[in-house]
């Protein structure tokens, strides 16, 4: 019972972070850079749909299209998250 609602707040904290439109662009690049040197696993296909919402999200901010940005970002943290639950929730069997 103790994973699952730790799985449910961490779930709907990424909700929260994910809808919320004007997160900062820099704070949200420094977040998907903590998460990677987490070290979790991730797939090959996580991994390339990471990589290609961090470019949108790059090319977007170097556009001035900050709000666009921040969606890709907010994609790219939220396959992060995802993957980090999945680890804590294999290791806690």
């Amino acid at each position: 019972m103790n994973r699952l609602m730790h799985f449910m707040m961490i779930a709907t904290c990424t909700i929260i972070i994910s809808c919320s439109s004007s997160a900062d662009t820099q704070s949200q690049l420094k977040k998907i850079d903590e998460l990677q040197n987490k070290g979790f696993p991730i797939t090959s296909e996580q991994q390339e749909n990471i990589d290609r919402h961090v470019a949108e999200g790059k090319s977007l901010i170097q556009e001035g299209k900050e709000k666009e940005a921040s969606e890709a970002l907010a994609k790219a943290i939220d396959i992060l998250n995802r993957a980090l639950d999945a680890d804590i929730y294999n290791k806690a069997d």
